[in-house]
């Protein structure tokens, strides 16, 4: 069965993801009309209690990101869109219940959603043709795979990642710190969960690019390749860089379907060499006072060590 959308002019592509919790793939259509549709992955069919009806065109597409709260069971995905009446709605996928904010204004562009502000919640991104940009917070964990910083994630990524399928850099490399030694290690974890257990999106093509800014004089891409045959969590050692600079990590993941996935972290080389350097001016200083303020006891010092060298 396939649905009948001929009396709606679809304004953007669709968005994947299990809207329901049902177990299924869902494909989420927005339309000129207002209408959102929900349709089933596995005929075409409607998927009720959907269409949902905004009261203005939506013209962006449908972020599908799961807002369950630390501790919930996840019982499906929320639909996140602005609509030309001028609300943000919050649309349970399940019930198709929404919570819907007045932000008094439109907008062309997807909702995004990530880590804004540094916290350890997820925000929502959402810019008007007003040119103002809102970001609203939820009490909901951040992580990785629930980022939507772009449309199609990046490249060819229609679906929701969470709990489904994507690569994400662990929370103890992620984690901003400055390196000073020869070589360090980044750990990641790849998820698929989208077929389990009846298949995988295996073999996994992952590779790991350390990004240098313009000031350093050699290779501005570091790049590691590997590949991995099934999910789970791996460790790449990278060399760091002989210069007081900034860098960027980067990890990407193409499946054997070519689906492309990524997640990247900032670090710092060498910020903090001054603090030895601090000491080295220092400590020759302190020397000299300590000397100038003893001085028959550095002559003793001093005249012990002669006689020891004869």
């Amino acid at each position: 069965m396939v649905s009948d959308l001929t009396d709606c002019y679809i304004s953007q592509g669709p968005t994947i993801g299990d809207v329901d919790g049902d177990g299924h793939t869902d494909i989420v259509v927005p339309t000129l009309s207002g209408n959102i549709y929900v349709l089933s992955g596995n005929d075409g069919s409607i998927v009720r209690p959907y269409p949902y009806r905004t009261h203005g065109k939506v013209m962006n597409q449908v972020l599908l990101v799961d807002l369950s709260k630390h501790g919930e069971r996840s019982k499906g995905l929320t639909l996140v869109t602005t609509s030309f009446d001028g609300y943000l709605y919050l649309i349970d996928g399940p019930t198709s219940c929404a919570d819907v904010v007045d932000i008094g204004e439109t907008s062309y562009s997807t909702v995004l959603a990530d880590n804004v502000d540094g916290g350890d919640d997820l925000d929502l991104i959402v810019s008007t043709m007003n040119g103002n940009v809102f970001c609203f917070s939820t009490p909901v964990p951040h992580h990785p795979l629930k980022a939507w910083r772009s449309s199609n994630q990046g490249r060819n990524n229609l679906a929701n990642r969470y709990n489904r399928e994507g690569v994400y850099i662990t929370p103890s490399s992620r984690s901003f710190r400055d390196e000073e030694g020869k070589s360090f290690w980044v750990e990641f974890e790849i998820v698929d969960k989208y077929r389990f257990p009846s298949g995988s999106q295996a073999p996994y093509n992952v590779t790991t690019t350390l990004l240098v800014p313009g000031n350093y004089q050699g290779e501005r891409q570091i790049k590691q390749s590997q590949t991995f045959d099934r999910p789970g969590k791996y460790r790449i050692k990278l060399p760091t860089v002989g210069v007081r600079t900034t860098g960027t990590v980067l990890v990407e993941m193409i499946d054997k379907n070519g689906l492309y996935f990524s997640d990247d972290f900032s670090l710092t080389f060498h910020m903090h060499y001054y603090k030895l350097l601090k000491w080295l001016l220092v400590l020759p200083m302190l020397g000299m006072l300590f000397c100038a303020c003893h001085p028959s006891s550095t002559r003793g010092h001093a005249l012990t060590i002669i006689f020891k060298g004869y």
